[in-house]
Parts: C-alpha cells; sequence; structure tokens
C-alpha cells in the first residue's frame, strides 16, 4: 500500500476522504456563520435567546451549506449540485408531499396516542387569528430552512460519499448516532430523546436511499417540527414556541410525554418512529424515479468497487427502482 492506494482509487479521491473532507468543510462552515451572527449580535447590542439565534442561524447556514456542496460535487464528482439530492426533476414534489403527510401522521399518532393515554390535554390556545398567521409564517420558515439545512448534513453529500465508502447501514448508523449527538446540546436534553433523535435520523436515510433526493426526507423532518411545534404547541428538542395553534399540557410520566423536552425524548414516540421506520423500508410507493436515477446513478457496469453500494437493484411501477 502506498500513497497513491491510500487517497485514490480508480483515479478518483476515495469516497471516505471526500466524505471527511466534506463534512468538514460543513462544520467551518457552521462555526463561521455562528462567528459572524456573534459579532453582529455584540455589534447591535442584541442579545438573542436560544430560539431566535437558532432561527436566524437556520436562514444565514443554507448558503453556507449549498455552497460546500456545490464545491464538492462540482470538483470531485464532476456533476451539478443537484445531483447530491436537490434537483427539481422527477417526482421531487410527490416525495415532499409525501414526506410532509408521513411526517404530519407521525407527530399526529405520538400525540394522538398521549393523548388517549391520559398523557397530555390539549385545548385551543385562544391566540388571536392575526397574530397566529405571523408567527405561522414565521415559524414555517424557519423550519422548513432548518430541517433542510439538517437534511443536507446528515442525509446529503457527507452521508452519500460515506455510504459508497462503507454501506448504507454503517453509515446510517454513524451519521444517525452524530445527528442524535448535536442534539445533546438543547434546552432540557435527555439521554432518551438523543436516543430518540438517532432514531429518527434511519427513516430519514432510509426515505433519500429509497429516492436519491433529499425532498422525501425533507418534508417529514419539516413536518414532523412543525406539527409539534406550531400545531400542538409542543417542545420541539427543548424549544417551545410562544404562540401555537394548541395549547399542551404534559400529564403523564416523562418516559411517556418526554417532559420538558417533548415528545421526541418519551417511548411513544420511538414506538411511531419504529412504525415509520418500517413502513419507509416496504411501501412500494417510494422509488427512483427515472429523471433522479439518470441525476444521481451511474450504470451499475460503470462504478468503481467501492461505489457499489450504490446500485439498486429491485423495479416498481413502470419500471423504477424501488429496493433501497
Amino acid at each position: 500500500m502506498n500513497f497513491q492506494t491510500v487517497f485514490f482509487a480508480h483515479g478518483k479521491l476515495r469516497a471516505v476522504w471526500r466524505f471527511l473532507l466534506s463534512a468538514a468543510a460543513m462544520v467551518v462552515g457552521i462555526v463561521a456563520v455562528q462567528i459572524l451572527l456573534g459579532f453582529g449580535f455584540r455589534l447591535a447590542g442584541f442579545k438573542p435567546s436560544f430560539l431566535q439565534a437558532n432561527s436566524l442561524a437556520a436562514f444565514v447556514s443554507l448558503p453556507a451549506l449549498l455552497g460546500v456542496v456545490a464545491l464538492f460535487t462540482r470538483v470531485f464528482e464532476k456533476q451539478r449540485v443537484g445531483s447530491a439530492g436537490m434537483a427539481l426533476c422527477g417526482r421531487w414534489k410527490s416525495e415532499l408531499a409525501i414526506g410532509l403527510a408521513i411526517g404530519t401522521a407521525m407527530m399526529l399518532a405520538v400525540a394522538g396516542a398521549e393523548w388517549a393515554l391520559d398523557a397530555a390535554k390539549f385545548s385551543w390556545s385562544g391566540i388571536p387569528w392575526v397574530q397566529l398567521a405571523l408567527w405561522g409564517c414565521g415559524g414555517f420558515a424557519v423550519m422548513a430552512f432548518a430541517a433542510t439545512n439538517e437534511e443536507i448534513i446528515f442525509r446529503g453529500y457527507p452521508f452519500q460519499r460515506l455510504v459508497e465508502s462503507i454501506g448504507a447501514p454503517g453509515a446510517i448508523l454513524i451519521l444517525s448516532v452524530l445527528f442524535g449527538a448535536i442534539h445533546l446540546g438543547n434546552p432540557n436534553s435527555t439521554w432518551v430523546g438523543a436516543v430518540n433523535t438517532a432514531l429518527v435520523g434511519i427513516p430519514f436515510s432510509i426515505a433519500y436511499l429509497r429516492t436519491r433526493m433529499l425532498w422525501l426526507p425533507i418534508g417529514m423532518h419539516f413536518a414532523w417540527n412543525f406539527v409539534q411545534a406550531f400545531v400542538l404547541g409542543l417542545p420541539v428538542s427543548g424549544m417551545t414556541l410562544p404562540v401555537s395553534v394548541l395549547r399542551a399540557e404534559a400529564t403523564g410520566p416523562e418516559v411517556v410525554t418526554g417532559g420538558a423536552y417533548g415528545p421526541e425524548a418519551g417511548l411513544l414516540a420511538t414506538a411511531v418512529i419504529l412504525l415509520a421506520t418500517g413502513y419507509l423500508a416496504v411501501s412500494r410507493s417510494i422509488y427512483v424515479s427515472e429523471e433522479s436515477r439518470a441525476l444521481v446513478l451511474q450504470p451499475a457496469g460503470n462504478l468503481a468497487p467501492e461505489a457499489a453500494s450504490l446500485t439498486l437493484e429491485n423495479r416498481g411501477p413502470a419500471g423504477e427502482n424501488t429496493a433501497p
């Protein structure tokens, strides 16, 4: 083994190094955004709350992350940025809509179970419609950006290169654990919450692998958060919106409701996440469109050995691929 074989295979930088470099670049980009925002807050004499700081960071981080993805896809893959899962082609609208429906159903199932078990009570918040509309629009935008950012980081280019290097199971395990670990820094965090957050990374990852686009996991991620926070009035990863459609009161044990961290730290969420994982793994309505396959996947015979895990085998409706 020499320098050439450690870093390169078939004339191309090995996938594991592309994973590490892209992950490092995204971390640098996020840290740079945080530093610039902190500097701006100090100049303005403004001390934001945790929620305010994270909301503004969500808007500013997206261009930085897209810039990193564009750079790596162009330099290392010789492809357009859309090949990393953000292309507006194929079934992207349907995939986004399915994701929104699944994410909504998951959170309503958790809340419904809490209500049925008398572990939570929900009532109309009584907040004026105009105020609800303003907060709803603001919350919609912030959570859409935040969900997109996290999916780019954890199911985007770095994840895709790790799948190429070590296969899907290992990549899902590593990135899902990291996804849960970063949430330990949130307010009211618990180890159960971190485990559930890691677990929810599994269906999000399967959603990408079944479609090779990020629209399905983005839709799921956004709907899970938006319905939880703005519609139901529940905490999302330890953060509660000051305005919501319903007012929620957890009355059951914390192991069921998640307490101040929210449903994500409760065992009911664990059950729903596992059910969603099973559905996403076998559903015939979720598959790679021909347009997405042409953009993202090379013909199997042209793939380098370390990229073998990227191939899809089974065929679905109208000849589409369905296997993760």
